[in-house]
């Protein structure tokens, strides 16, 4: 008899269990909330960190001293030691059974200093540019934070041409998460899985196997003060990531495990911006990293690499002073120059637009803090010392293969300055249901599987702890651990 699979989530590691599912011959069924399908995926650059792949020269024994370098925090040292070895095989079995395309990206791991660590990259893979169908495309959610079809292969080679670029804008043609998440849905469709938007799950559904990926709890205010480690006020994630699969993994007795974790990040709140109706936060990438600009808390001084991985720099935002019972680094300001505003795109407004009422904006550095209120000498003396010597002996700044891949160091110079409010925010959460090798729910009593029912993606704990290896370090798990649970829930 056919086995049915019910497949809560239509994100990455949604589709990927779907797919595998599928092609094991079982009856599936995807369940999605939102009335398109993609999720935060979507949202996102679409890049998967997947080590020793097929794309580069990378060695498993290289790639798992690295993840042993990072083991801090819930670290499950068995999930990420299968996540290693099966990494190759994830990207190429996508490959050969579905539209997806890699391209293997020169973007350094983000602690390329530690041992295993690559400096030249390779372990971050990013899907091509793709035309899917007009039934995909109508499927597909839309991603309001992005704008143009460029990739990232073709943005750090300079290799897009302006005519490429309008003809993907004419065809509709997806990059970033929408390909990837295009990619899969088409291999999904095309083994015969039935896809169905607009349903929100609040009980497991009637089927031989369930398999959660609905994502993570990052827009519930309420699981978000119960779990998460610091202040949160900045989810990037979709509006449907409220932590559903996660109320019913815990009424079916699921072990939890990295509950207080995310995939921090520093974002922006720009007024009128909003997503499916809701709030919506920009993760803040590049801009931090450009010469002619730091980052300062209350106190007008700085206090973190700005070009570090968007993890490590969201979560210095949490640092908790014993003294003042505060969150000293809250809140914190991007301050850039003139230059920096005559050259570069900042979120949505380019050189050539004018200044919006959200970027604050001041001909001297004094009366700049005066308008974001720190400390007038502080600031002045902070944008005066920084990288005057070509160096940052405070915080090592271009000091780290990702800093220099990222931007460049350089001081500030004339003015006018500016100073834009950054937020302390994640990505997704990093907590759920704990799983086996295989994505099977662990049973919170004895520890044993829960017949079944099965996580993946930021609907199930993280085995990497505290770390963030590299771009991509959120898809790469969820692809190979989708796989694995879509294929485990269809054999079991």
């Amino acid at each position: 008899m056919t086995k049915t699979v019910a497949v809560m989530g239509a994100g990455a590691a949604g589709l990927a269990a779907a797919h595998a599912a599928a092609q094991a011959g079982a009856d599936v069924t995807v369940y999605e909330r939102h009335e398109q399908v993609g999720g935060t995926t979507a949202l996102s650059g679409g890049v998967a960190w997947l080590p020793v792949n097929d794309h580069t020269d990378d060695s498993v024994d290289d790639a798992l001293s690295y993840m042993r370098s990072l083991a801090l925090g819930d670290v499950d040292p068995y999930l990420v030691e299968v996540f290693v070895r099966e990494s190759r095989g994830a990207a190429a079995r996508l490959e050969r059974e579905t539209p997806l395309r890699w391209e293997a990206l020169p973007y350094p791991d983000y602690h390329s200093e530690r041992p295993g660590g690559r400096p030249a990259g390779g372990r971050s893979l990013e899907p091509v540019a793709y035309d899917a169908p007009a039934n995909i495309r109508e499927l597909v959610r839309d991603a309001p934070n992005r704008w143009g079809t460029i990739t990232y292969a073709e943005l750090w080679s300079g290799t897009a041409s302006e005519e490429e670029l309008a003809r993907r804008h004419a065809r509709g043609t997806f990059t970033a998460g929408q390909a990837l998440i295009a990619c899969l849905l088409e291999s999904c469709l095309d083994a015969g899985v039935t896809v169905r938007t607009g349903e929100r799950i609040t009980m497991l559904p009637d089927a031989d196997a369930v398999v959660i990926t609905s994502g993570g709890f990052e827009r519930d205010e309420g699981l978000v003060k119960a779990f998460l480690r610091g202040p949160m006020l900045g989810p990037a994630g979709v509006p449907t990531n409220e932590g559903d699969g996660l109320r019913l993994a815990i009424a079916a007795g699921a072990a939890l495990g990295s509950m207080s974790e995310a995939w921090w990040a520093p974002t922006v709140r720009l007024p009128g911006d909003t997503i499916d109706g809701k709030p919506m936060y920009r993760l803040m990438l590049g801009e931090r990293a450009r010469p002619g600009s730091l980052i300062v808390d209350r106190s007008g001084r700085r206090f973190v690499d700005e070009s570090q991985n968007y993890n490590d720099v969201g979560r210095t935002l949490q640092d908790f002073d014993a003294a003042s019972y505060s969150f000293r680094h809250l809140p914190a300001w991007l301050v850039f120059d003139a230059d920096y505003r005559s050259r570069h795109r900042v979120f949505t407004i380019t050189p050539a637009d004018g200044d919006p009422d959200w970027l604050v904006r001041a001909d001297t550095v004094g009366e700049l803090a005066g308008r974001i209120g720190v400390p007038a000498g502080a600031l002045e003396e902070t944008v005066a010392e920084f990288a005057a010597g070509g160096s940052d002996p405070a915080f090592g700044r271009g000091d780290y293969a990702y800093d220099r891949f990222v931007g460049q160091l350089g001081p500030l110079g004339e003015g006018p300055y500016y100073a834009l409010e950054i937020l302390p925010g994640c990505l997704g959460t990093k907590g759920g249901p704990r799983t086996d090798t295989d994505g099977r729910v662990l049973s919170a009593l004895d520890g044993t599987a829960i017949a079944g029912l099965y996580a993946a993606g930021n609907a199930a704990a993280s085995p990497f702890g505290l770390a963030y290896p590299g771009a991509g370090g959120t898809i790469g798990p969820a692809l190979v651990f989708g796989l694995r649970a879509g294929e485990a829930a269809a054999s079991d």
